[in-house]
């Protein structure tokens, strides 16, 4: 059985995958998790995350500031506090809609997800 600990935001690796995105896994494989990943995206004004999909169950949870959702073509202004559940195979995209930084928690019902550009 996995052993349980606390994760500090400041203890991990930031990554950035395109220009103005900061991805940082928090709990994953590395972390002792064996069926789920999460982690906080970052945004800066106008960044976003291109249309793609996974091979796993997504949860996206708002925590900061104005983003537009589109997933599997319908778009969606989204505020903190906001949720979404995406599916596999499902196309969705991610981008800062606001004037402010844009931030998301996210998690993946696997420690082995993978992510597929459509775009």
């Amino acid at each position: 059985m996995p052993k349980a600990k606390l994760v500090r935001f400041d203890s991990v690796g930031h990554q950035t995958k395109r220009p103005g995105v900061v991805l940082t896994s928090l709990v994953d494989g590395d972390t002792g998790s064996t069926q789920i990943s999460s982690g906080i995206a970052e945004f800066a004004v106008g960044a976003k995350a291109p249309m793609h999909y996974h091979d796993a169950e997504e949860s996206v949870i708002v925590i900061e500031g104005e983003g537009l959702m589109v997933i599997n073509g319908e778009e969606h202004i989204v505020t903190p506090n906001d949720a979404a559940f995406i599916s596999p195979g499902a196309h969705h995209s991610v981008a800062n809609h606001g004037d402010q930084p844009f931030k998301i928690s996210w998690t993946y019902a696997s420690t082995n997800w993978s992510t597929t550009p459509v775009e």
